[in-house]
């Protein structure tokens, strides 16, 4: 049974030195931790050597950061075999970068656009921009250049499998730019895309072009290794196909996913039981491995212990394939700020009682 973690470069130390990730792994262990999810894939540079990044962005490694001079994925691999642990890198940025980063600054003409032109879409009821832009999966050196990202780590490490997460996505106010709208012309017989970008058919439309490049991704992994795992943790399904156009439902009915691990973020435990019980919840779980991904805190957002437990218990009580916390420090940190206030072992062994989701995978 699954019980994973997602391991980040943002508010947690444990990936900056090989000695940090020694502790880390075995202190998952220690509670039947059987999975991890490294991120290699973040604010438009990878975490481990990558020509292809290199290519595309002048720096085969995040600049200026813990990982120059090391190859953290490879360091991962080899602490986590004799702990029978599962090696799954996580691509947690998606089609996601930052608007000053190499890869946006140097290739504008690769970012989609929302209808006035602008690469940042906007965010909530505040009318606040996002602060990222969007790589468009409907041109073809972006699909290549995924493509590549994603197999080059298939094909130098001997990884379980790759995961993408929510950020795979084509935000529903985007693909207004010239090369998106033309596709979208050759698609529906010249016909000009809606204005409304909450229509049915722009989203049809838009889920459409990002399931082909999802399929274009499946292709490159399983052609390099047919035994390579495609993880997905996408958002709950209304909201992940209307906003993100990341129709997961499709994707599973399709076979291009192996493992589902769905992000439900919810304090309430009725929310989190509504979310479990899903009509596309229960026809995935019932093709493939099915998980739930849990909030066990930010850095500004504690999670408290008994909130963790209950949704832990629920999980394991409706039989799902497992589950995966988000994300390693709040897992060990009922607190971050101003002071960090730990969760001692005994309630964590409470929380995930090792005969809980404790077998090796």
């Amino acid at each position: 049974m699954l019980k994973a973690v997602w391991l980040t470069n943002i508010d947690s130390q444990v990936m900056n030195s090989r000695k940090n990730l020694a502790e880390g792994m075995q202190r998952l262990a220690a509670i039947g931790f059987n999975t991890i999810y490294p991120v290699v894939w973040q604010r438009g540079y990878t975490l481990h050597p990558s020509e292809v990044a290199k290519q595309w962005t002048g720096s085969a490694i995040l600049p200026n950061s813990p990982f120059i001079g090391r190859d953290v994925l490879t360091e991962i691999i080899e602490l986590a075999r004799p702990l029978k642990m599962r090696v799954i890198p996580w691509f947690e940025y998606g089609l996601m970068v930052p608007p000053q980063s190499t890869i946006a600054r140097q290739n504008k003409d690769l970012l989609t656009l929302d209808i006035n032109n602008n690469p940042q879409r906007v965010q909530g009821t505040n009318g606040e921009l996002d602060p990222n832009v969007w790589l468009n999966p409907c041109h073809h050196r972006v699909r290549k250049f995924m493509v590549d990202l994603i197999t080059e780590v298939v094909r130098k490490y001997p990884v379980a499998g790759i995961q993408l997460d929510d950020h795979f996505c084509f935000p529903q106010e985007l693909g207004y730019d010239k090369v998106s709208q033309l596709l979208f012309q050759q698609h529906n017989f010249g016909e000009v895309a809606p204005i409304e970008h909450d229509s049915e058919i722009w989203i049809e439309w838009g889920a459409e072009r990002l399931t082909e490049l999802l399929r274009q991704i499946v292709s490159g992994v399983k052609s390099v290794r047919r035994d390579c795992i495609v993880s997905i943790s996408p958002n709950p399904l209304a909201f992940s196909r209307s906003r993100y156009l990341a129709d997961w439902q499709r994707w599973q009915e399709l076979g291009l996913m192996d493992e589902l691990v769905l992000q439900v973020y919810r304090d309430r435990l009725e929310a989190f039981e509504l979310e479990l019980s899903k009509p596309e919840v229960l026809a995935a779980r019932a093709k493939i491995p099915t998980s739930i991904g849990i909030l066990a805190g930010l850095k500004t957002r504690p999670t408290a212990s008994s909130i963790i437990k209950e949704q832990v218990a629920t999980i394991s009580a409706q039989q799902f394939s497992g589950l995966a916390c988000f994300f390693y420090e709040t897992l060990f940190h009922e607190q971050l700020v101003p002071n960090r206030l730990s969760r001692t072992q005994s309630q964590l062994l409470d929380i995930f009682a090792p005969n809980v989701y404790s077998e090796p995978i």
